[in-house]
């Protein structure tokens, strides 16, 4: 599965539960955690293969997470726990979509595991992955719908907002101003409008041209 894939599962488990900006950010993180092993790519396509699903993807590295997450979240225990979750789903996520072998006991163990030993390749990096990511859009669709943000609140809400209404909103809004479609919403007064009718405000804000003047 992939990082986006992997960084949005952690969004996911990021919602079970009331939390603050950051800490859904730590849980988010802590979820595609793991793929740092993929930055092996940057010394070249072999050291890709032999180090990507092994350095980080395993329980060792797991516990290491989990002592960094005591340390900034022990006050906050449903945190930490999250964050720890997070980590060792994701190991558990690439067993079944990934049809490659697989070390998550190391360092205490070196035995391999692949579910396409005991399932056709297909099935495992076909249906399964396909089947996995399908869902997880769908669970990030339904959060933005439920809740009005996105992982790119993690960099900035403003962001967040920012993009997604740029995205959404043309769909079903023309500009309250004129008949285009709106791309934008007012952050004083809410209405929609389209990129003549509104400036940026401090901080990616947007005001319509009343709001503005």
């Amino acid at each position: 599965m992939s990082p986006i894939g992997h960084l949005q599962y952690g969004w996911w488990f990021a919602h079970w539960g009331k939390f603050s900006r950051l800490e859904r950010g730590a849980i988010t993180l802590a979820g595609v955690s793991p793929d740092l092993d993929g930055l092996m790519l940057l010394a070249g396509g072999d050291a890709f293969a032999r180090y990507h699903h092994l350095l980080f993807h395993n329980v060792g590295f797991v516990l290491v997470v989990a002592v960094l997450g005591g340390l900034l979240f022990w006050r906050r225990p449903r945190v930490w726990a999250l964050v720890v979750f997070a980590s060792a789903a994701h190991v558990l996520e690439d067993y079944l979509t990934v049809g490659w072998n697989q070390y998550p006991w190391k360092p205490f163990n070196a035995s391999a595991v692949n579910l396409a030993d005991h399932l056709p390749t297909w099935l495992v990096q076909g249906l399964f992955q396909v089947l996995a990511m399908l869902f997880i859009l769908g669970v990030t669709v339904w959060i933005y719908l439920r809740y009005r943000r996105t992982p790119i609140e993690m960099l900035s809400p403003a962001l967040d907002r920012l993009l997604v209404n740029y995205a959404v909103l043309p769909w079903r809004h023309a500009c309250s101003q004129c008949a285009r479609r709106a791309h934008f919403r007012c952050d004083v007064c809410g209405q929609a409008v389209c990129g003549n009718h509104g400036r940026f405000g401090p901080g990616l804000g947007i005001r319509c041209l009343v709001c503005a003047a």
